[in-house]
């Protein structure tokens, strides 16, 4: 069993050494042992290998259509794993649950983050206000 979990805002994943109650002892593929509280585990899964989901997951979180995952995501709080069932459609694999957790993750002005793995939809208005702002500062940088 693998585990994917949130160490200071950066995401890790490794093979699960042991489990108690409040924490787990996870092997990264380094060959570091870290313990993990389980306030910071975010996924389990059996498959693929820690560093392949990762990998994968990156290259898909960049294709994820944000505007679109903003107009599926609920008005009130939710988890990435509900977000992702609604943007890929059916039961979505351990891949795409870390995908859409790195693409909420790495767009703060489209979603808020409200606690490890939950996130808040950002109202309409400030979303106009970033992405006019983004702009701008793409046209000043060109």
């Amino acid at each position: 069993m693998n585990l994917l979990f949130d160490e200071a805002g950066k995401f890790l994943a490794g093979r699960i050494l042991s489990e108690a109650e409040a924490s787990a002892q996870v092997e990264l593929d380094s060959g570091k042992r870290v313990k993990v509280k389980a306030a910071n585990q975010l996924l389990r899964f059996d498959k693929p290998a820690p560093a392949d989901l990762l990998a994968q997951a990156g290259e898909m979180a960049a294709q994820v259509e944000l505007p679109l995952a903003w107009e599926f995501a609920p008005e009130d709080e939710f988890g990435f794993a509900a977000l992702a069932a609604d943007y890929f459609g059916g039961a979505p694999g351990a891949v795409e649950q870390t995908a859409m957790l790195m693409a909420l993750h790495g767009a703060p002005h489209y979603f808020r983050r409200a606690g490890k793995g939950r996130f808040r939809k950002a109202a309409a208005d400030i979303v106009a206000q970033a992405l006019a702002a983004i702009e701008k500062k793409k046209q000043i940088a060109a």
